[in-house]
């Protein structure tokens, strides 16, 4: 069935079919009060009562969550979590998220949290759950929380709890689905037409080289043919073709529950079907989870969980992670706007058209750059949990957990790639999988006497971790093969004359294994005071033996106030309780083997043997450190939790200082070595800040109410040291986002945040003033003392009026890279997102805003869309529009300054530079947003007009995601971050857009 058909029909299901339900309606129910229940949560090997809590954890129930209508569960808590930030590098189906907790500790190595689902490891873990199965995540953030899990905790701990059935409970069949459409939001300005041309002739007539007035003439027509012809041509909009399809999606939850005397069980099913708005792009997945516990006798319970997750996705992008050479964007913002203007139709392919410009026609590209990226997921749990006694537990979880990667690229004969082989397409078959086995044994001993309160943990656990991957790189297929039949038939291929394919690349993943030891103690006395102290061991093969052991211990206490006599009997307070924390985490999760020298084989490093050439072997330029430890994270915390007037209002306020050490530093060693660096555990970071969280119940009548939660983070984070090795200057390097080759865009510097941009300051433009005006021969020559940038961002070329200025920081009369300087960073000044939730009678609604204040965008595609570099006949920004002239109305060059002063009397912007590209101010921008990120509005039919159709609950809503976004950015996203090193946050490079969400849905329950 068509899918604007199946879209109809929903929407024909909640425009019409609502307001007939309603009528129906006989008998008002009564809403549900909200009641205060005895919260728990999960924080390492255990549930504790919140109250009894004396780390920092935040936390979402299924409640929040249960009515967001989105496939990642990683949406549906971004914002929600003080200290949390959730970002998705770009807007593309399947887009990889980004998740720091407290800013992150470390700067070269992974920012990532630990993911831990019913008990088990797991990698990037919100990607592959359903928000209908969420039953909670704690995020625990602080290291006193976070150093039972050692080694792997300092960069916080993400606990997720799925749902599963209850004992004693009726089947209950749950079905939700919902269908909508996504559209873009905005696109990038470009020129029009008449704009483009007019800025073509500009290039091609500027220094009056017969050869190139005739090629201009020839291509695009004589100056008084221009008007006439480019102010009426059709405009192709190209990132409207390639990015304004309606992208419909299709997501189906389907959960079956009950239980026994003894038993519980669940099955929960979701299927995906997601187009992107870009074309040929998608993401499908189908995923299947089955959790079961059995009460074997009342001290023996056992129990376990399968969950398997086969997902696609589909689509090049507009980029990858490499360098310019890899933008794909690029296409559908610099193709000239119109058709015609050369001697092949605009949509087939013109190869000289290709070579002169860069670039290729972007529908055709799309069609000819195939990607399919699949992944399989597979988790196997079991558990047995018997009672010693009745304060004596032991517990023992076993876990599998496999990944499947299966990456398959297709380059066909239009491509870069192929051109550059024979014209013949190309594909690479990429396969990866890697196999984690964990085993958890805990000790449990719980015990009430008097006013005490005692609670011992005592626990073992092994990780072990093997994989495998392999790349397979084939050239020159027939021309006429189509993607599929690549994939299924490299052996076509068949190579040139002369010409060697290459060979498979093969290899196994470094084997990982943790064997740790841990042990916690909570002691309560007179349900005021709480102390809780833990300590962990772990042992990593990653290092050398003297290193391979680390010690994580903590200590953190609590006081409730609430519960002193002053203060107890006082009606109008529930909660108030103060926490401090003291803790040390590790960090593991480094490049491993640091400590061994390896070699590697390649014909780069071949020499010659008869009559051919052996593959050689090389150690690489980085030099072998035996003395590599972990990364490890000091953290205070001081926190207080209140409540008021019977949970109207509640909350919390945490300060905290985290101190990283030992961090892995490249640093510069002497060349007399034979390498050029060396990882060192030589750096320190900090980070400092304060959380907020708020939440109230404004209204709370029968048949209405209205609650809120807002929460507000401030993280303030400082590179302290970066090793004493680090080449001749120690407190600074200059580390490249690699968006374009040798450009060096960040600096890493002690004082500094983690993120900061480094370039040149933007001074505007070279005006007349700037210049002496030989009338005799018509040449602008720079004024003595004006600096000038000829050599940094014009190519070495002459300056002339118009062209980029930059600001002479050392005042020394040349822009030289001395005038690089700090351009601000990514890190925001505070963050945080609040909802509004409201219901009258069978009617609901919510709304969910998150927000970002004081962080910069480093928008790389405003510097590639504004300068004109090697390549003519391009479009770009429409910023350009309004640039520096150098022809009049008539098209006639104007040389005298008055009247050239009189022409760019009302412009602003400067000529196109045609050098390199750089970093300078101009491309920074404030990226301070507040966004709608879901509005929700639904209705549940009454309850007793259901029963007699065995109906417990039907809900209908409309939901729109990402309504709107309040913004100064001029780029697609403000969120966009493209870059994966951890010092290189922020870059908008490339990204996909982001979209907006309009969906349909309907949720029942039999």
């Amino acid at each position: 069935m068509d899918k604007r058909v199946q879209s109809v029909k929903w929407l024909y299901l909640t425009v019409f079919l609502l307001p007939v339900l309603a009528m129906a309606q006989e008998k008002e129910t009564k809403a549900e009060k909200e009641t205060k229940i005895d919260e728990v949560v999960l924080v390492g090997y255990s549930r504790v009562s919140k109250k009894d809590v004396t780390n920092a954890v935040g936390s979402v129930k299924a409640e929040a969550v249960k009515d967001m209508p989105v496939n990642s569960a990683a949406e549906a808590i971004q914002g929600r979590i003080a200290g949390v930030q959730i970002t998705a590098s770009e807007g593309s189906p399947g887009a990889e998220v980004e998740i720091k907790v407290r800013g992150g500790t470390s700067i070269t190595q992974s920012n990532a949290p630990l993911y831990i689902v019913d008990g088990i490891q797991m990698d990037n873990a919100l990607s592959i759950i359903s928000p209908k199965e969420i039953e909670s995540i704690e995020v625990l953030k602080d290291a006193a929380s976070t150093s039972i899990y050692g080694s792997r905790g300092a960069n916080g701990v993400v606990i997720i709890t799925t749902k599963g059935g209850r004992k004693k409970a009726v089947t209950t069949i749950n079905y939700s689905g919902y269908t909508g459409v996504r559209k873009i939001t905005n696109t990038i300005p470009v020129l029009d037409p008449y704009e483009f041309v007019m800025y073509q002739y500009e290039l091609y007539n500027k220094n009056g080289v017969a050869e190139d007035i005739t090629a201009f003439n020839t291509r695009y027509g004589t100056y008084d043919q221009l008007a006439t012809k480019y102010q009426n041509i059709k405009e192709r909009d190209w990132q409207n073709e390639l990015f304004g399809q309606e992208a419909f999606n299709f997501t189906h939850n389907l959960s079956l529950t009950g239980g026994s005397d003894k038993s519980a069980f669940s099955l929960t099913l979701n299927h995906v079907e997601e187009d992107g708005i870009m074309l040929n792009s998608g993401f499908r997945r189908s995923m299947a989870n089955f959790k079961y516990d059995y009460d074997i006798s009342k001290k023996l319970k056992v129990g376990f969980n399968a969950r398997y997750s086969r997902q696609l996705i589909s689509g090049a992008g507009t980029s990858a992670t490499g360098s310019q050479s890899t933008n794909r964007l690029r296409n559908a913002v610099r193709y000239q706007p119109f058709e015609g203007g050369s001697n092949v139709p605009i949509d087939d392919f013109d190869p000289n058209y290709a070579t002169n410009t860069n670039l290729v026609n972007p529908l055709l590209l799309n069609d000819n750059e195939i990607k399919d990226a699949r992944t399989n997921d597979l988790l196997l749990n079991a558990y047995l949990n018997y009672n010693i006694t009745k304060d004596l537990t032991f517990r023992s979880v076993v876990g599998y957990v496999q990944k499947d990667n299966f990456v398959n690229q297709f380059w066909g004969t239009i491509t870069s790639d192929a051109r550059a082989n024979n014209n013949q397409p190309i594909v690479q078959l990429t396969r990866n999988q890697t196999r984690r086995i964990t085993n958890t044994n805990t000790l449990n001993y719980t015990k009430k006497f008097g006013n005490h309160k005692l609670d011992l943990l005592l626990g073992q656990e092994t990780v072990q971790t093997d994989g495998e991957v392999s790349s397979t790189y084939t050239k020159w297929l027939p021309v006429s093969i189509l993607p599929n039949e690549a994939f299924a038939n490299i052996q076509a291929a068949s190579p040139p004359s002369g010409m060697i394919q290459d060979a498979p690349r093969t290899s196994a993943l470094p084997p990982d294994r943790l064997a740790s030891f841990f042990g916690r103690v909570n002691y309560i006395y007179d349900n005021k005071y709480i102390i809780t102290a833990s300590v962990r061991s772990d042992a990593s093969n990653i290092f050398d033996y003297e290193n391979r052991w680390g010690t994580f211990p903590a200590v953190s206490v609590a006081w409730k106030m609430k519960e002193e006599k002053f203060l107890k009997n006082k009606e109008w307070l529930d909660e108030l309780k103060l926490r401090f924390g003291y803790g040390l985490a590790g960090n593991n999760r480094i490049t491993p083997y640091l400590y061994n020298t390896f070699f590697t084989t390649s014909t780069d490093f071949g020499y010659t043997f008869g009559s051919g050439v052996t593959p050689g072997a090389s150690t690489g330029t980085i030099l072998a450190n035996p003395n590599i430890k972990w990364e490890a994270t000091v953290s205070k915390n001081l926190g207080i939790d209140f409540g008021f007037f019977n949970g109207r209002l509640y909350g919390s306020v945490d300060g905290y200082i985290t101190d990283t050490k030992d961090l892995l530093v490249l640093a510069k060693i002497p060349q007399t070595s034979g390498y050029d660096s060396q990882f060192q555990n030589s750096g320190k970071t900090q980070n400092k800040g304060v959380e907020v969280s708020l939440g109230g119940i404004i209204v709370n009548k029968e048949n209405f109410t209205w609650k809120t939660d807002f929460n507000i983070s401030a993280n303030r984070n400082v590179i302290k040291s970066l090793g004493a090795s680090n080449g001749p200057n120690s407190t600074q390097y200059l580390v490249p986002s690699g968006w374009v080759n040798n450009l060096f865009d960040f600096v890493a510097k002690v004082g500094n945040p983690v993120g900061t941009y480094y370039g040149y300051v933007t001074e505007g433009r070279y005006e007349i003033s700037d210049f002496d005006y030989n009338t005799a021969t018509q040449a602008y020559t720079l004024k003595a003392g004006v600096a000038s940038s000829s050599a940094v961002a014009n190519g070495s070329k002459p300056i002339q009026p118009g062209d980029l200025k930059l600001r002479d920081l050392n005042g020394d009369g040349q822009i030289t890279a001395a005038d690089q300087t700090e351009l601000g960073s990514a890190q925001p000044k505070f963050f945080g997102g609040f909802s509004q939730t409201f219901r009258y009678r069978n009617w609901d609604m919510s709304l969910f805003f998150n927000f970002s204040v004081g962080n910069k965008v480093y928008n790389a595609n405003k510097v590639e869309f504004t300068t004109q570099y090697l390549y003519r006949d391009n479009n770009m920004s429409a910023e350009v529009a309004d640039r520096w002239r150098w022809f009049d109305n008539n098209g006639v060059k104007v040389n005298d300054p008055t009247a050239l002063a009189a022409l760019n009397a009302n412009t602003t912007m400067w000529t196109p530079p045609q050098g390199s590209y750089i970093l300078h101010s101009y491309a920074i921008e404030d990226g301070s947003f507040l966004r709608l990120n879901n509005v929700t509005i639904g209705y549940s039919l009454p309850k007793n007009s259901l029963e007699s159709l065995g109906i417990k609950n039907f809900r209908l809503y409309a939901t729109v995601n990402n309504l709107f976004t309040i913004t100064g950015y001029k780029g697609y996203d403000p969120e966009a971050s493209t870059r994966k090193n951890p010092l290189t946050p922020g870059v908008d490079y490339a990204a996909y857009p982001r979209s907006r969400f309009i969906l349909t849905g309907v949720d029942i329950t039999f």
